[in-house]
């Protein structure tokens, strides 16, 4: 009897169903399967050999000229995606055209800023007419913006339909006269009073 039980403890458990079969790799092994040789080995073609400087300063030169193609001279070809398309080119153009209260901003909260530091010591109460003055001109930005934006999105569906217009050419064309007109990329193609064909 005491035999038999001797037998019966000894076993070793059953196989669980449904096992990896094999044993787990240790946390060496698993490291060393995902290393790979840094400088991009596996990488075949021209984009595996190394460029040297001059193929370097030539590739500089080269996206330099592209740029100023895409962004001084209003070639498409070379523009980030956002800016290609007959109907970013109309939005530049009809925006470009014409002076908004946006594209003086800048300057005027700077010369705001300049006299306020200047009138607070010598008067604050013209300080204070000078902070008015500020918020005044924020008003006169914030509503030149949006019913330069419901023109524009007028005259975007006049030239060429609702259905072919990109998302976000309006918004587009706002945020493109809240800047000043020399900061404008791609810069400006049509002068003032110019209208866009």
């Amino acid at each position: 009897m005491l035999g038999k039980s001797n037998k019966t403890a000894t076993k070793s458990p059953p196989a669980k169903a449904g096992g990896k079969g094999r044993p787990t790799p240790s946390r060496k092994e698993a490291e060393a399967a995902h290393k790979r040789p840094l400088g991009g080995a596996g990488v075949k073609g021209k984009a595996a050999t190394p460029l040297t400087k001059e193929q370097q300063r030539a590739e500089r030169e080269k996206a330099r000229e592209r740029f100023d193609l895409a962004m001084k001279h209003g070639d498409e070809r070379y523009m980030p995606a956002r800016d290609k398309g007959p109907v970013r080119r109309w939005t530049r153009d009809y925006i470009d055209s014409r002076r908004s209260v946006g594209q003086y901003m800048v300057g005027l909260a700077i010369g705001s800023l300049l006299l306020l530091m200047v009138l607070m010591q010598v008067s604050p109460l013209t300080a204070t007419l000078v902070m008015l003055l500020m918020y005044v001109i924020l008003i006169a930005v914030v509503l030149d913006a949006v019913f330069r934006g419901i023109k524009l999105k007028k005259a975007l569906i006049a030239k060429f339909g609702e259905s072919s217009l990109p998302r976000g050419s309006v918004w587009y064309g706002v945020n493109r006269s809240l800047q000043m007109r020399r900061s404008r990329m791609p810069n400006p193609q049509v002068a003032y009073g110019e209208r866009p064909s």
